[in-house]
């Protein structure tokens, strides 16, 4: 309710301030002139007389010391001591002098007193004295020597003005009753503007926030005819209007989304100042792919988007062409809208088409076509050139014939795996797998494959090397399966071996047990060429190729670029999977995880 930044609050400080000021400036200043008005008058009474008094005494002695009391009518707030020689000090009846005295000398500010005191000089005093800690109180002293009758007398004459502290606690409560009464006066002062501004104004406020969420329901109150009533009359017409305005533009909206959304195309629309004003989730997917790639903030608008608004809104004409971000393709057309005069552009369209299957599908296409190109037309211009010189008599003996004819044979063997390879990997993508499964001794299986391998590692001059764990016997798989899946994987790794220069060439196959995953880890380690970091997440792909120069070094025939697809498809097949961890003319581990079967 009381709030600072409230208006009624505001106004009701700065009314109350003012007023409280002008309370307190007028009490301190009339309470200083009525006191000090007071004080010099009372004052200027007191030595009005003593001078009387003085005049008598310089007179006639004895007269004034036998009527001690009755001169005590010239003002009957003075009081009077006489002293003669020796005698007992005569007091006039209210006489508190003798004990004024005294306490003159137990207060620090009477100095100047005792001074004149002890001089025995006339002396008259006015000055101001705190008497039990209180309002200092201002107060005359006279001191006045006579003879009389031969002895030598002092005449004290002393007034103060402590009977005025009654009035000043007076005017010090009235004081206290009157701020009291300010204060119970700001408060109803409060809850009144309460009443006829805040409450009004938070009424239209409330009022203006349901507007804004499209709430017409309510109307404002004008029980007054002041400002705030007319202000109440223009709210409720400007309600009516932005319910009928806001009712059309809802429908042309909903409208619009259900096309924008519908649509197969990514919408985008910027404003002059290349702020997105429109998106539908299309748009959105374009936007969070050009962030995370390029590592842009959210509000930031894509490099391939930005130059080229900025070129449509200055040279108004349709801009289209294709865009790659990481591995997705996008077509991207850009469409200028004119405002209302078609003088200039008010803000730019993005059409945006995903175009990344289409593009994916082109690239395969032709990957797939040279890949098949350039591995079946070696052995085809080899089958054909030793066909033909068999058939022209170009050998002469019998043994370059029959050297001819296994080398078709072996080209010929070549193409069969290939177009063998193709067909397994698209019936292994399609999910056609059948596994036969048995238990398949480590030592038996892994001698075998090496055995194949002999003659090609010792023409590299690579060494085989297997380790199996003593705890690892066998394991129940489809060894028909698991051997192609090895044959793929120990031939690549003595094949990119053999591109090396290094004394020591070595392929390792290590099977061990972990306890921890509970796994079987079958690794395939070679230290030859390696595997770039960039092609790591995709040696598994179909049709894939690591580094395709290899395939003029020293006559390496690289295949199809499946062979690794298989593996993965069939280590899959088996609950398991498949990683590679390489470092570039290091080394390469293949390692094939399988669930341990106990």
């Amino acid at each position: 309710m009381f709030k600072l930044s409230s208006l009624v609050t505001r106004t009701w400080l700065a009314t109350m301030l003012a007023i409280g000021f002008c309370f307190f400036i007028s009490t301190q200043v009339y309470g200083m002139i009525y006191k000090k008005n007071i004080e010099d008058n009372y004052i200027k009474d007191f030595e009005s007389s003593i001078n009387s008094l003085i005049d008598i005494l310089e007179e006639d002695p004895n007269f004034l010391i036998e009527n001690i009391d009755k001169l005590q009518a010239y003002d009957s707030h003075l009081s009077l001591m006489v002293k003669l020689g020796d005698e007992p000090p005569i007091y006039s009846s209210n006489n508190h002098l003798d004990d004024q005295l005294n306490n003159f000398n137990q207060v620090k500010l009477t100095s100047k007193v005792e001074t004149a005191l002890a001089s025995g000089a006339n002396f008259l005093i006015v000055d101001e004295l705190k008497f039990d800690r209180k309002i200092n109180t201002p107060y005359i002293l006279k001191s006045q020597n006579f003879d009389s009758n031969g002895q030598n007398g002092q005449l004290y004459i002393y007034g103060d003005l402590s009977f005025l502290s009654s009035t000043y606690s007076r005017m010090t409560t009235w004081s206290a009753i009157n701020g009291i009464f300010y204060i119970v006066v700001g408060i109803l002062l409060f809850y009144y503007f309460q009443r006829r501004m805040g409450k009004p104004l938070t009424q239209l406020r409330d009022i203006a926030y349901d507007y804004a969420k499209n709430d017409f329901s309510k109307q404002a109150q004008s029980n007054y005819k002041d400002e705030l009533a007319q202000l109440a009359l223009a709210m409720n017409k400007m309600g009516k209007s932005l319910e009928v305005t806001g009712a059309a533009t809802r429908q042309e909206k909903e409208l619009l989304e259900n096309i924008v959304t519908s649509i197969s195309t990514g919408v985008l629309y910027y404003n002059q100042d290349k702020t997105l004003l429109m998106s539908n989730p299309l748009g959105d997917e374009f936007l969070q792919h050009s962030y995370r790639a390029n590592r842009l903030m959210k509000a930031v608008i894509p490099e391939a988007l930005e130059y080229r608004i900025d070129a449509v809104i200055r040279f108004p004409e349709k801009v289209s062409f294709e865009n790659n971000i990481e591995d997705y393709y996008y077509k991207i057309t850009l469409i200028p809208l004119f405002d209302e005069n078609l003088e200039s552009v008010r803000g730019v369209l993005v059409s945006i088409q995903n175009i990344t299957k289409e593009k994916r599908l082109d690239i395969m296409r032709n990957d797939f076509i040279n890949n098949i190109s350039h591995e079946l037309r070696t052995p085809l211009v080899m089958i054909q050139g030793y066909s033909e010189a068999i058939l022209d008599d170009v050998a002469e003996t019998q043994e370059e014939k029959k050297e001819m004819a296994k080398i078709i044979g072996e080209e010929s063997i070549r193409m069969n795996r290939m177009v063998n390879e193709m067909l397994d990997s698209s019936r292994m993508e399609a999910g056609f797998i059948k596994l036969t499964k048995m238990d398949v001794n480590f030592e038996d299986f892994f001698e075998n494959l090496f055995t194949r391998f002999a003659t090609m590692s010792e023409k590299n001059n690579i060494q085989l090397n297997l380790k199996i764990d003593p705890n690892l016997n066998s394991y129940f798989m489809d060894e028909d399966k698991m051997n192609q899946v090895f044959v793929n994987l120990i031939n690549n790794a003595i094949r990119h071996t053999s591109l090396v220069e290094k004394e020591s060439k070595k392929v390792e196959i290590l099977v061990h047990l972990d306890k921890i995953m509970d796994e079987v880890l079958i690794e395939v380690v070679d230290n030859g060429t390696g595997i770039s970091e960039e092609d790591i997440p995709y040696v598994f792909d179909r049709f894939y190729k690591a580094d395709k120069s290899r395939m003029v070094i020293k006559g390496n025939k690289v295949g199809t670029g499946i062979g690794l697809s298989i593996v993965k498809n069939i280590v899959e097949a088996h609950s398991g999977f498949v990683e590679v961890k390489s470092k570039v003319n290091e080394q390469t581990r293949f390692i094939i995880h399988l669930p341990y079967l106990d």
